[in-house]
């Protein structure tokens, strides 16, 4: 298969609500829906109908995706909290404890279903599994821009990062997740950062955390992170 050289730029300006950025996204998939057949016959509007349902379909209503992204930022803030209170060596049990804790404390605040935290949940743990996997099983390419929430321990000697990355790798196993590199579903809250389609192999950006809308080429609803 032909590797396609475009990537689209999914990309949330500072302050785009969600209303906004559903607005954004049925545009620029109308777009490609033109685009595809060379901007040659078609009808605008049936365009946008079709990448207004395409978008509705896949991503959550936009209220559910405001309140997502609270509970993403706020778990990812006290997730790497606890990981920067972490002294000595790093255990899997350490950092399962860390991840759990900051879970059950979001619960405990109250203001969001357990439900929809565990969902968001469900895609940090997803994030880090993908970190840890990009920076290598000894973590050879840490850095502060690639290490995403292990960030945190940037300023640790390298001793401490080979432990902690076989830590995370434990946890990881005890979790039932392998390292090895996760699928993400249009619709999903997730890190900023590039994906690939699984189906075509477009590629998009997120250069923020946000949902991931479907593929802009061949609508699949599958991606992998870059």
């Amino acid at each position: 298969m032909t590797e396609r050289k475009t990537t689209a730029a999914w990309r949330s300006p500072a302050g785009e609500d969600a209303v906004d950025e559903r607005r954004r996204m049925i545009a620029e998939a109308a777009y490609f829906r033109a685009a595809a057949r060379g901007f040659r016959g078609g009808d605008p509007v049936q365009d946008w109908l079709a990448a207004e349902a395409e978008i509705d379909q896949a991503l959550p209503p936009p209220e559910r995706q405001t309140e997502e992204r609270a509970i993403y930022e706020q778990l990812r803030e006290e997730i790497e909290r606890r990981f920067a209170e972490m002294r000595g060596a790093v255990n899997a049990d350490g950092v399962r404890a860390a991840v759990d804790r900051a879970v059950v404390q979001l619960k405990e605040m109250g203001g969001y279903t357990a439900d929809a935290i565990n969902k968001v949940a469900d895609t940090v743990k997803k994030d880090l599994a993908s970190a840890a996997v990009k920076m290598g099983p000894e973590w050879q390419r840490f850095s502060a821009k690639s290490a995403d929430s292990f960030a945190v321990w940037r300023d640790r000697g390298r001793g401490f990062l080979a432990g902690a990355a076989t830590a995370v790798g434990e946890w990881l196993q005890q979790a039932g997740r392998r390292f090895e590199q996760q699928s993400y579903r249009a619709g999903e809250m997730t890190a900023s950062g590039s994906f690939e389609c699984t189906a075509c192999g477009e590629k998009l950006s997120l250069a923020q955390p946000g949902h991931l809308p479907p593929c802009p080429n061949c609508r699949n609803l599958e991606f992998r992170r870059l």
